[in-house]
């Protein structure tokens, strides 16, 4: 593995700036007129012109900067796209696949209607358009000897330009299911987190977020007022710890990827692996240790549930789950109107319910049992909720909302060209 590289040079940063200029005006305006399934309302003549122009100045660009198989991808699923109508959801699979995941140092752009999770409502199958550069973290060759991931699809980037989806609001990450298609995918050829937007999301949010909760001194406070290149290298070597997790035990994701897309299934995966990161980290051998606990702590607990559709939010529910566990094992007490979080007794409390999840994993032999064991587990914590919900939030568990309104009325965050 190679060295971190430096920071995005002088010519691809003008790219970004030339296409923040260009292109992403014509692609925020065309997602404006989508709807979240991605079609178009009574399309006109207008919208078919706009995607035309829009798509013809992208495939333009790809093939200028040797990327002719995206060109030639765009421009396929735009005519069958306007040949079936744009009131029709929109097929994407081949600019989906033509997209590969770049080397370290390498850049990579796409455009595609895409969900942009987390990101600034309306979220939905919309057009968007990114231009990322890859710059894994100095310490990865290191972390890497002492947990070696062969299957590793994961990419640590940092965001150079985009379209409204990914420069504004809180979305991190891209895979290839949040490309509008009408197949399913069925194996992971990339998974590209935009780290450089870390820094600002987790200080803007997640650390106000716990200090509504908290007991002052019991607020983790590793990750907070790191300089920028440090925050980045962090929660680069977050993603590869964690998705290194992803793939052991007896259900690995990417051997299971089907019923890992399930929500009961998925939600405990999701906090297994970031338990088994922060007890990795503890165990000593892992660069900014303490810096990524606190980082899984206050983004999973107390940033995700702040989300306003948090009932339907898959990574809310984590984090409402992972608050109910902590309050249920002892390390998270009344102490007057806040909560004292006991770190004595935190990683005792992540290494019992990773204990707990593995020996579910381990107990069933279908992808159904799989499935029915994991929805009574999630529904011991996060009990049902009206119709179309994925749960309610108990009288306890409304504490985790406390700084919603304060901060839901702060403006969206943008994020300008290689902006950390």
């Amino acid at each position: 593995m190679s060295a971190a590289p430096p920071p995005a040079d002088a010519q691809l940063l003008a790219a970004a700036r030339g296409l923040t200029r260009t292109l992403i005006p014509r692609v925020d305006a065309f997602r404006a007129r989508q709807r979240d399934d991605g079609t178009i309302a009574a399309p006109g003549e207008g919208d078919a012109r706009a995607l035309r122009g829009l798509a013809a100045e992208a495939a333009s660009w790809f093939a200028g900067h040797g990327r002719e198989h995206q060109a030639d991808a765009l421009r396929a699923d735009v005519a069958d796209w306007l040949a079936a109508g744009l009131d029709t959801p929109p097929h994407f699979a081949r600019s989906r696949d033509a997209l590969v995941a770049p080397a370290d140092g390498d850049w990579a752009a796409f455009l595609a209607p895409t969900r942009t999770t987390n990101s600034v409502p309306p979220v939905g199958q919309r057009m968007e358009f990114f231009l990322i550069r890859r710059e894994e973290p100095r310490a990865l060759e290191a972390v890497a000897a002492r947990y070696p991931h062969p299957k590793n699809t994961s990419q640590a980037t940092a965001l150079l330009a985009g379209s409204a989806g990914f420069a504004r609001g809180n979305c991190i990450v891209f895979f290839p299911e949040n490309v509008a298609t009408h197949d399913r995918v069925t194996a992971q050829a990339y998974a590209i987190f935009t780290f450089s937007k870390f820094r600002k999301i987790h200080e803007t949010y997640a650390l106000p977020a716990a200090e509504a909760v908290l007991t002052p001194d019991s607020v983790p406070r590793a990750s907070s007022g790191l300089r920028p290149r440090t925050c980045y290298q962090a929660r680069s070597l977050w993603g590869y710890l964690h998705d290194y997790f992803h793939h052991q035990g007896a259900w690995p994701l990417d051997q299971h990827l089907a019923v890992k897309m399930n929500w009961s299934v998925g939600l405990l995966e999701e906090l297994k692996v970031d338990c088994q990161t922060a007890l990795a980290c503890a165990a000593g051998g892992v660069p900014y240790a303490d810096e990524q606990i606190a980082m899984i702590v206050l983004e999973r607990m107390f940033r995700y549930p702040l989300a306003d559709d948090a009932v339907r939010n898959f990574d809310a529910g984590t984090g409402v789950l992972l608050f109910s566990w902590l309050r249920a094992t002892g390390a998270l007490t009344d102490r007057g109107e806040r909560l004292h979080l006991d770190r004595r007794r935190l990683l005792p409390a992540l290494a019992e319910l990773v204990s707990d999840i593995t020996r579910l994993e381990a107990s069933v032999a279908t992808p159904a049992a799989y499935r029915a064991a994991a929805r009574a587990f999630v529904r011991r914590f996060l009990p049902a909720g009206e119709a179309g919900d994925r749960y309610r939030f108990t009288a306890d568990q409304h504490i985790l909302r406390r700084a919603h309104h304060q901060l839901a009325a702060l403006p969206p965050l943008h994020f300008a060209p290689g902006e950390r």
